[in-house]
């Protein structure tokens, strides 16, 4: 069991390592979400790597180690703060941290030096260490509060940025390091009031649960903020261009002259989500619409599914859709990801746009933008 710990911790540590090379190499300018992100990364990694080359008997003892937990929470609430453009409203705790990292250096060093001149005994570094993680566990949680009240106390803060992400997935995260810090109070706890599990043992659930943490916010950190720039960049572009959807073909309408009136209502309707783009919001509803409209729901459930030939949903993301192959084959959005295209296009998640799109053309939003690039 040891051994899986240790292997999974190392290889958790190199993931870190390879994502850090990774991103630095493929970004041209290194913007301040990305440098926290990778700085979180980074110490993680190092964290791991450090108590790695303990336990495996690389380092002589673990006497001489650096306390690199202290800058995590740090630098996760750095990363989110510039995320979310509030830096300048709700500053980063370097100051603090840096303060905290030389202090617990400097006690480390002074209580070495008492063991070396004989004032103190070996069994003292022991307590030092559980000592000196008590004390960062309690500011990590000091910050982690902090990274609470950015999320939920001030939303209005970036609420610009609501309108790209609803932040589902930082929250995620925030109950992953929650767990994490769990796992990290219990360990602390253990190594005070066990005889029998102590450290290194009492770590290794923690340690297990921070090489998954390294994955999972270098992932979704990373993606999230090259879709996020892509979608401000994007909406810029389209909302210069002045792009609008044309209404879908109402092939059946000139067979209907009985139901002239009910055609009129349907192309006013039709119009209505085309030229005011209603498709592009992700939360769109038959009921909001039929309220924007005065409509009843059941009427305008009928008109659009007699003259389009399409429920509701379809209807929608048929136009979604229609957008999204305007932006995939335009030479001009090509820098721009998939993923971005179909978020801006009124699609809430990767899997509804590539389900819609393949749906309404037969191929995948990939095998489309490739097609029509050659």
């Amino acid at each position: 069991m040891t051994a899986v710990f240790n292997f999974l911790m190392i290889a958790g540590s190199i993931q870190g390592f390879i994502f850090n090379a990774a991103t630095f190499l493929s970004r041209k300018k290194i913007e301040s979400p990305v440098l926290f992100l990778n700085l979180f990364v980074f110490f993680l990694s190092l964290n791991n790597l450090q108590s790695w080359l303990i336990d495996k008997g690389f380092i002589a003892s673990n006497y001489y180690t650096f306390p690199f937990y202290v800058l995590l929470a740090p630098m996760f609430h750095a990363f989110l703060v510039n995320y979310l453009g509030i830096e300048k409203k709700r500053k980063p705790f370097f100051k603090l941290a840096a303060f905290v990292f030389v202090l617990e250096l400097a006690a480390r060093a002074i209580v070495i030096y008492q063991i070396k001149n004989g004032a103190l005994g070996n069994q003292h570094i022991e307590l030092y260490n559980a000592i000196e993680d008590a004390v960062t566990l309690c500011f990590s949680l000091f910050i982690f509060y902090h990274v609470l009240k950015v999320l939920f106390r001030y939303q209005k803060l970036y609420a610009s940025i609501l309108t790209y992400d609803d932040l589902k997935w930082v929250k995620r995260l925030i109950q992953l390091g929650g767990v994490v810090l769990v796992l990290w109070g219990i360990a602390v706890l253990l190594n005070f009031v066990s005889e029998t599990i102590k450290a290194p043992y009492s770590y290794y659930p923690l340690r297990l649960g921070t090489s998954v943490f390294i994955y999972w916010i270098g992932y979704q950190g990373f993606s999230r903020f090259v879709i996020l720039q892509d979608r401000i960049g994007l909406r810029k572009k389209i909302r210069e261009a002045k792009q609008s959807t044309e209404a879908i073909p109402l092939d059946t309408v000139a067979d209907l002259k009985k139901e002239e009136r009910v055609a009129l209502v349907f192309n006013d309707m039709n119009n209505y989500v085309v030229n005011n783009q209603k498709y592009l919001d992700p939360y769109l509803s038959l009921e909001k619409l039929s309220a924007e409209l005065d409509i009843g729901t059941s009427k305008l459930s009928m008109l659009i599914n007699q003259l389009s030939g399409k429920n509701f949903p379809d209807y929608i993301n048929s136009l979604r859709v229609t957008d999204a192959k305007k932006l995939l084959s335009n030479p001009d959005f090509e820098a721009y990801t998939i993923v971005s295209i179909g978020l801006e296009c009124g699609f809430n998640s990767k899997s509804t746009f590539y389900t819609a799109f393949k749906k309404f053309t037969g191929q995948t939003p990939t095998a489309y933008r490739k097609a029509t690039s050659q």
